[in-house]
C-alpha cells in the first residue's frame, strides 16, 4: 500500500504515525540501496513476506577514484570529494525510496560506516589527508572530516529524488537517518569526543531536515558501575545512556550477536541485554530498537537453521514481552544473480526460514493495532 504523508515520530518510549502506535518489525538488507531494479524487486518481495514494516539500508557507498563500471555514491578526484548524483549513483537511491514510498514501508539510512567495507570513515580521512595513515578515530576529531561530512548529510538530505520529485526531507518513506552504522571511538577520551561529534552532527541533520527521526547507529554498549562483562565496561568508546541523553538524538540502538567472533556471549544472554536496553529507553523517555540482531550457522544444514529460528523465538519474545519498540533481522538476501554474492552466514533468503520472525511481526502489530 503507497504510503500516506505522515512521518514516523516518538511518544516516550515508542514510535508513532498519526498518533497511533507504531512498533518496528523489519528486515537489514544493505545492498538494496545500490542494486539493480531487478534485484530490489526480487528481494523486495522476499521482504515483504517477512511481514517486515521497516528496512534498514545505506546511505554510503564511497570510492577512491569513480569506478570504471559499478556504483559509487561518492569518490575522490583531484583532491576533492565528488558527489555522484548520476543513474550510477545516487539515482540508485532515488530508486529505493520510490519502492518504499509504492509497497508502504519505512526506510532507516545510516549515512557513513565506521568499518571500512564499502567506503567508510577512513575513506574521508584517505581523501582528505593522503598518506597520513590516520587512526579511524580522527575522523571525528578533525575539522575537515567533519566539514566532509556535513557536506554529505546536507548534499542526500536535501536531494530531491529524480524519480519522485521530492525532496529526501520531504519523503514518509524514511523512518530516520542514522549518522553512522556502529560508530566507536577505542582510545583516551574517546566517550567525550564520540559524544561531541554526535551533537554536533545530531543538530547538524535537524536542521537540514526537521522532518525526520536521528539515531547515532551505535551497537548499544553500556557503561555501568558494575559490569556483567565488556559489553557494559564502555571501552568502546560508547555509553548507550549518555548517547540518548542528546536532545537531537531521537532513539537508541543495539546489537545481539553471540558466539565467538561476534559479542562473545552466549545466546541465552539476550534477555537480559535486551531488558538493559530498554529499561535504559523508558529511564530516557526515548524508544530503543534491537536494530541487528543473529545467529551464524550453516545454511546448509536444516536442523541448524530450526535451532536459529527457535533462538529468534526466544530473543523476540524478550523484545515483545518487555514492551520494546522494535526489532530489525540481520540479514536478507537474494539470489538474483547480480547481488548473489552480497551474503554473510547470517543471511535468509525466505520467510520460510524465519517463521518466528514472522510470527513475531504479526504480534507486535496486532498489539497495537487499533480498534
Amino acid at each position: 500500500m503507497p504510503l500516506g504523508p505522515e512521518f514516523i515520530r516518538t511518544d516516550r518510549d515508542r514510535f508513532v504515525c498519526d498518533g497511533e502506535a507504531f512498533p518496528v518489525v523489519g528486515v537489514n538488507c544493505y545492498f538494496l540501496s545500490y542494486c539493480t531494479d531487478a534485484a530490489r524487486r526480487a528481494t523486495i518481495e522476499a521482504i515483504q513476506e517477512t511481514g517486515a514494516n521497516v528496512v534498514r539500508s545505506v546511505a554510503f557507498l564511497n570510492h577512491d577514484v569513480l569506478p570504471a563500471d559499478g556504483v559509487s555514491f561518492q569518490y575522490g578526484s583531484g583532491g576533492s570529494i565528488v558527489f555522484n548524483d548520476g543513474p550510477d549513483g545516487l539515482g540508485r537511491l532515488d530508486a529505493l525510496i520510490e519502492a518504499a514510498e509504492e509497497f508502504g514501508f519505512r526506510l532507516i539510512l545510516p549515512l557513513v560506516n565506521y568499518w571500512n567495507d564499502l567506503g567508510g570513515m577512513r575513506a574521508y580521512l584517505e581523501w582528505l589527508f593522503p598518506g597520513q595513515d590516520l587512526k579511524v578515530e580522527e575522523f571525528y576529531r578533525r575539522p575537515g572530516a567533519r566539514s566532509a561530512y556535513k557536506n554529505w548529510v546536507a548534499h542526500v538530505l536535501n536531494r530531491t529524488n529524480l524519480r519522485t520529485g521530492r525532496a529526501y526531507r520531504d519523503s514518509p518513506a524514511i523512518l530516520a537517518w542514522e549518522l553512522a552504522n556502529e560508530p566507536r571511538c577505542q582510545l583516551p577520551g574517546g566517550r567525550e569526543l564520540l559524544l561531541d561529534w554526535a551533537a554536533e552532527m545530531s543538530r547538524f541533520a535537524k536542521q537540514q531536515d526537521p522532518n525526520h527521526l536521528v539515531c547515532l547507529g551505535d551497537e548499544g554498549f553500556l557503561r555501568r558501575d558494575r559490569p556483567r562483562n565488556h559489553l557494559y565496561t564502555g571501552e568502546y568508546g560508547i555509553d548507550f545512556d549518555a548517547i540518548l541523553g542528546l536532545p537531537d538524538i531521537d532513539f537508541g540502538t543495539y546489537r545481539f550477536y553471540p558466539g565467538r567472533g561476534a559479542m562473545g556471549v552466549k545466546k541465552d544472554f539476550a534477555p537480559a541485554w535486551i531488558a538493559d536496553h530498554i529499561e535504559s529507553g523508558r529511564r530516557a523517555g526515548k524508544p530503543v530498537l534491537l536494530e541487528e540482531y543473529g545467529l551464524r550457522v550453516d545454511a546448509r544444514d536444516p536442523g541448524a537453521v530450526a535451532e536459529r529460528d527457535l533462538w529468534y523465538g526466544r530473543w523476540l519474545e524478550s523484545v515483545y514481552a518487555g514492551g520494546g519498540a522494535g526489532d530489525l533481522l540481520w540479514m536478507i538476501g537474494s539470489r538474483e544473480p547480480s547481488v548473489a554474492g552480497n551474503r554473510d552466514d547470517y543471511t535468509v533468503y525466505s520467510a520460510a526460514e524465519v517463521p518466528s520472525v514472522v510470527a513475531h511481526a504479526r504480534q507486535m502489530q496486532e498489539r497495537y493495532r487499533p480498534v
